[in-house]
């Protein structure tokens, strides 16, 4: 495989390596397992998968495990903890080439995580800069797994770090190399970076470029990476910059992170939380989870950059939003306008009636409609598309709906 990036200003980046095997031998000799570790708040499971397609165009066997399961060579597997352990045997006959497992900031707080075990370590984000975030209890615990993560990198391996959220950017790792990774190279912290003969990741124009201020090479096209609507979705954008950095760190060449990225699809059920687009008669339905303002705030301007004719949004319990911040949410959700599907058993739930107030704090509020089931919403909302439309459902069993959405868009033929 072709060197990514050779030289900096004239001096060979020893720590770079000119292909997959120099990566994985250089590990191997400090007795290290070839495992990528992925972490953050938001997009991990979609870059352990989009690595995943770029190890396998690279001809690499592969081995992933995320929040669905463990699977190898894209193949399911039965269970979680001993299939991953066959899988990493598997390294000792030369079965397998690389793993790539995905961290939870919930487990890592609870259980803990090694020190110095990964050969490359990447974090997507943690808060994306809210200040509301880190004092809340998910957010703490968050924080408070960072830096075990951080830890878990082995001296001399590589921290490839999603720079556009200043608490993960900022972090530092004495005996690690450091990659960022932001969509914007002015980003302050990667200008700097850059200007310190680091390598990061970002878009110009509209290339993907991984490399040092001098010399880099393009990676794949925000117009041909499908997965972000022609760069509509610049949070998608982020997350195939991050898995073009971790694959270019491991040594695979610039033309096969192009290739894959480029004709990786939607993720569909193998992440139903993540953000699924399913087109439908002219329109589209959007599944994702209930995600807090703070993370809330890029995916409703990702989806008006869309431009939809009209927005009809699905929101019910969504525990996963503190209670302290479901008015906000509900303001956010009103700001779209058009119609909102708010379902739940009591149509006066103390959920509900924060979710309601919150909406009604807009301008021009859109209208509320109750009604008593997530499914029932679903099909409301289905029923209710026009061309140009956009359903976006925050779903409490993303699942059960994208699956009831994918049906449906087959029974359209669309």
């Amino acid at each position: 495989m072709s060197s990514l990036l050779a030289t900096v200003g004239g001096t060979t980046l020893s720590w770079l390596p000119r292909s997959f095997q120099e990566w994985r031998e250089r590990h191997a000799a400090a007795g290290t397992a070839p495992i990528v570790a992925i972490a953050g708040s938001r997009g991990k499971t979609t870059v352990v998968r989009l690595l995943d397609a770029v190890f396998r165009e690279a001809g690499l066997r592969t081995a992933i495990w995320t929040d669905q399961g463990v699977e190898i060579g894209g193949r399911r597997q039965r269970g979680e903890l001993v299939p991953w352990s066959r899988a990493l045997e598997r390294f000792r006959d030369g079965s397998l080439d690389v793993a790539v497992q995905e961290l939870d900031w919930d487990t890592v707080h609870a259980v803990g995580l090694p020190p110095a075990v990964y050969p490359a370590v990447a974090v997507t984000n943690l808060c994306v800069n809210s200040t509301h975030c880190l004092v809340g209890e998910e957010g703490a615990r968050a924080l408070s797994s960072l830096t075990r993560v951080r830890d878990a990198v082995r001296p001399g391996g590589t921290l490839i770090l999603g720079a556009e959220d200043g608490a993960v950017g900022a972090l530092s790792h004495p005996g690690a190399d450091m990659v960022l990774v932001a969509v914007n190279r002015e980003t302050p912290i990667v200008r700097a970076h850059l200007e310190a003969g680091a390598v990061a990741a970002w878009a110009q124009a509209t290339d993907l470029c991984v490399g040092a201020s001098d010399d880099q090479r393009r990676v794949g096209s925000i117009d041909s990476l499908p997965l972000s609507l022609a760069g509509a979705l610049g949070f998608q954008v982020s997350n195939a910059l991050l898995a073009a950095a971790v694959a270019a760190t491991c040594g695979v060449g610039a033309p096969q992170i192009a290739r894959a990225l480029g004709a990786f699809l939607p993720l569909d059920g193998r992440a139903p939380g993540s953000f699924n687009v399913v087109p439908i008669r002219e329109a589209r339905v959007i599944v994702d989870r209930p995600s807090p303002s703070w993370f809330l705030r890029p995916v409703l301007r990702a989806i008006a950059h869309l431009r939809p004719s009209r927005m009809v949004t699905i929101v019910g319990d969504a525990v996963a939003i503190p209670d302290d911040d479901l008015a906000e949410v509900g303001r956010l959700l009103g700001r779209s306008g058009g119609a909102v599907l708010l379902h739940s058993v009591l149509r006066s739930s103390p959920r509900a009636e924060l979710l309601r107030r919150g909406i009604a704090a807009n301008d021009v509020p859109p209208v509320v409609l109750h009604v008593r089931s997530e499914r029932q919403a679903v099909q409301r909302g289905l029923d209710m598309l026009r061309p140009g439309d956009i359903v976006f459902a925050i779903a409490d069993r993303p699942a059960a709906v994208l699956r009831a959405v994918e049906r449906a868009a087959r029974v359209t033929g669309t």
